[in-house]
């Protein structure tokens, strides 16, 4: 039974709740701290990287993927769907406008074929979710990730923020917990520092042009 709160780890710390971290997966920026997820044997390695599921379980169900070809395609297009739908949701989020109903469509309709595999485990400090459901589904990274999704979307009515990275070229989504609400970047270190260099470029070499010649 898999809990679909995996450990924090860096994708998870980049888009601050998992299934942002899924919709990142689309590769949206060249950094190999998130690369893409173009297959299913790529969305299994993601998923045990984030902890979705253990090594025994990624091993099985790499090898009941291997066995059922057809049936794994169909699993990866299901999971892309879900993956597109969600990130147009959280761009309308981000831009405060409403989302697509045929987007919520095909998410509610994936959630409601997960949520039957839904349990309440008792942990170290005390209940939380856990998964049950048939070991071998191949899809059944999923089923925390939309639980993930539900969570958040109802969440927003606390004020946590889904933006997008302002930094030019990057695409990423991250939820925004800060202190102040303000946050920016999906990453200060990386699209941060980026971003205020070529600002600072451009600010110079706007201006350069009237500085008076030193000989």
């Amino acid at each position: 039974m898999a809990s679909p709160k995996p450990p924090r780890g860096p994708q998870l710390d980049l888009a601050g709740d998992l299934c942002v971290a899924f919709v990142n997966t689309a590769g949206s920026r060249t950094n190999n701290r998130q690369q893409g997820v173009q297959s299913y044997e790529e969305l299994l390695t993601w998923s045990q990287r984030v902890g979705l599921v253990s090594t025994a379980e990624a091993l099985r169900l790499g090898q009941r993927a291997t066995e059922e070809a057809e049936l794994v395609q169909a699993v990866f297009a299901k999971a892309a769907k879900v993956r597109s739908a969600l990130f147009r949701i959280f761009l309308a989020v981000a831009g405060e406008k409403e989302a697509r109903a045929a987007d919520l469509g095909v998410v509610n309709s994936e959630l409601a074929a997960a949520m039957p595999n839904v349990r309440l485990v008792p942990g170290e400090e005390g209940f939380t979710y856990g998964w049950a459901g048939e070991e071998d589904a191949l899809d059944r990274m999923l089923w925390p990730v939309l639980h993930s999704t539900a969570e958040l979307l109802i969440s927003l009515a606390g004020r946590p923020q889904v933006r997008q990275c302002a930094a030019k070229g990057c695409m990423l989504f991250f939820v925004d917990r800060s202190p102040s609400g303000r946050r920016v970047w999906c990453e200060r270190q990386t699209c941060g520092n980026r971003d205020k260099s070529l600002r600072s470029y451009h600010r110079v070499g706007k201006y350069s042009r009237f500085s008076p010649r030193r000989y």
